[in-house]
């Protein structure tokens, strides 16, 4: 299940090591993100490739997850389409002066695997976006509201914060002519 031994990687030399999996993921999803109402099979392509003493992995992940929205907590409906980019370090080799990829895994001699499952899973939770919204949330910027309380956008407490900001001095001359107009 997206976890392989390293001498069977090394197999794979001169050619890409491809693979499919359907994954369901949801009882791990929801364990390490509490706030996932549900999640559909998982679907992960992609290929395992040596360089330089490194395994390559490029991986396509895509997913629909349910989540709350961020304003309303109302069930919105998320798909997920990723890649995943990562170089898993095989052969201990020196990755200071290796520039092209952005994150070098170490392997452990103990546990010699490539564990791109862990990876999947570590990626879906970070591609949940910090703000989700319903439909309506977004086309008519509905905000929530209760009995004596409102929701209010971060513009809309700005403003309000201006106005509640007087001048001590100018709120003083407020009433300085206030018989006259009588």
């Amino acid at each position: 299940m997206l976890n392989w031994d390293i001498q069977e990687v090394r197999k794979y030399k001169d050619k890409p090591f491809d693979f499919k999996e359907q994954l369901d993921l949801e009882k791990v999803l929801k364990e390490r993100f509490s706030d996932i109402i549900s999640a559909q099979p998982a679907d992960v392509t992609g290929n395992l490739f040596n360089d330089r003493g490194l395994v390559i992995s490029d991986v396509k992940v895509g997913v629909k997850l349910t989540v709350p929205s961020t304003r309303s907590l109302e069930p919105v409906d998320l798909n997920l389409q990723f890649r995943i980019n990562e170089a898993y370090n095989i052969d201990n080799i020196d990755t200071e002066e290796i520039e092209d990829y952005a994150i070098i895994i170490p392997i452990d001699d103990e546990n010699p695997t490539i564990n791109v499952y862990e990876s999947v899973i570590d990626n879906i939770l970070l591609n949940i976006p910090t703000q989700v919204l319903t439909e309506k949330e977004k086309t008519q910027d509905v905000m929530p509201s209760g009995k004596n309380w409102t929701v209010i956008s971060e513009d809309e407490f700005k403003k309000q914060k201006e106005e509640e900001h007087v001048n001590p001095e100018f709120a003083k001359l407020k009433n300085l002519f206030k018989d006259e107009g009588q």
